[in-house]
């Protein structure tokens, strides 16, 4: 787990302490990006670009994430604020931080909410964002203005990453410093998923979740019919720190966040004929067999989860001629290294300042315990399993 000695300045909370009541809450009105190479706009469909993120100034600082963002779905820069009073799961809302993907934060599911940071290294990543202290909230509220944030972090770092945490602060890079208790920044106290988190993150649905209760999907998670992601202690108003991943993921890939390319690779149906959505993951590649194991069946023309029942070919043409649909092999099951975190920002009355940060950082994945250590630990149910379902492979 990630641990930090976090930073109090006691001269910034007597300031704050003694600024008087503002009319109406401080809103967020744009990304700032003064440490941004920001990426060309993108034309075609298929065309993508990126906007580099840096920690100071692009000409001499370093790198460690970019935002992505591809045609038809997304274009420069990849991110914006939208001002926009709305309710989601019974919270109100006054905006979000969202992909430029031309839909609103209320738009449908699957409209492209999700802005992607891509993580090219390890350590800090620092997004800025304007702040007017002096505008009223949409909601009318003198209390302060809360933004949900769409975000989906991509691991690239070529890394396996052990641990991940989101903090609220001021300045980039070296000049960075944690945001204070009680001055008026913080991540905002709402109920969001399934269990009412205050913040949460998940592995995409399709790899890992129940249809049975998301309205959104017919079909159980490729992986497992539970969702899968990183535990976050949310009990410091500035930070959300993981305290290691939960589901079947940490069983199966060995309890850390995989790079993409070390995800395995799959075989996909486009069950529905279209283009502009994601075809369904049928099969993985599992090298310890050196066998396609499909997870996912095909019944009256339809996909079918078969979790208990998984299948072995040894090559894509045979499950074809199983199922009577055609396949294409993907060779990196990339939603396995996409991470969706989902919290609120809350900004008070109390907030004087005119921008803040939102600093992401990840940290790899410690030495490996020795054999016996392991042995240990799994026997406990700290590690468990490396495989989640070895003991079902077919006998050699």
């Amino acid at each position: 787990m990630i641990t930090r000695i976090k930073l109090k300045s006691a001269l910034l909370m007597t300031a704050v302490a003694c600024l008087p009541s503002l009319a109406g809450a401080a809103t967020i009105t744009s990304w700032d990006t003064s440490n941004v190479d920001v990426g060309d706009p993108v034309v075609a469909d298929g065309d993508n670009d990126a906007s580099v993120i840096y920690q100071g100034d692009p000409a001499t600082a370093t790198s460690n994430a970019q935002i992505y963002y591809e045609a038809p779905e997304a274009d420069t820069p990849g991110l914006e604020v939208q001002q926009l009073g709305y309710t989601a799961q019974g919270e109100s809302f006054d905006g979000c931080i969202l992909a430029t993907s031309g839909t609103t934060c209320d738009g449908p599911f699957q409209s492209g909410k999700r802005f992607k940071q891509q993580l090219t290294d390890t350590g800090p990543v620092d997004l800025v964002f304007n702040v007017d202290p002096d505008a009223n909230g949409l909601s009318d509220s003198t209390e302060g203005s809360v933004y949900q944030v769409f975000q989906r972090l991509v691991n690239l770092t070529g890394e396996v990453i052990h641990d991940v945490s989101v903090e609220l602060g001021f300045g980039v890079g070296d000049a960075f410093q944690q945001s204070a208790d009680n001055d008026g920044l913080s991540f905002a106290n709402v109920g969001l998923g399934p269990n009412d988190l205050k913040a949460f993150t998940q592995y995409p649905f399709g790899l890992f979740g129940d249809a049975e209760n998301n309205k959104n999907f017919t079909l159980d998670g490729f992986f497992d019919n539970a969702r899968s992601g990183f535990s976050l202690d949310t009990s410091d108003e500035d930070m959300l720190v993981s305290t290691g991943i939960y589901g079947a993921y940490a069983e199966l890939f060995g309890g850390a966040w995989l790079s993409q390319e070390m995800a395995p690779a799959g075989l996909l149906w486009d069950d529905d004929a279209d283009a502009t959505t994601d075809a369904l993951v049928m099969a993985w590649f599992d090298e310890e067999a050196g066998l396609w194991e499909a997870l996912r069946t095909v019944v009256d023309g339809e996909a079918v989860s078969s979790l208990d029942d998984p299948i072995y070919k040894a090559t894509l043409e045979e499950f074809e001629e199983l199922w009577g649909v055609s396949l294409e092999e993907e060779p990196l099951i990339e939603d396995l290294a996409n991470l969706n975190f989902n919290y609120g920002i809350f900004l008070s009355d109390q907030f004087a300042g005119d921008s803040f940060t939102l600093r992401v950082t990840t940290t790899t994945a410690p030495i490996p315990l020795p054999a016996s250590a392991v042995f240990l630990l799994g026997g406990l149910g700290v590690l468990g399993s490396m495989r989640l379902r070895k003991s079902r492979k077919p006998a050699a």
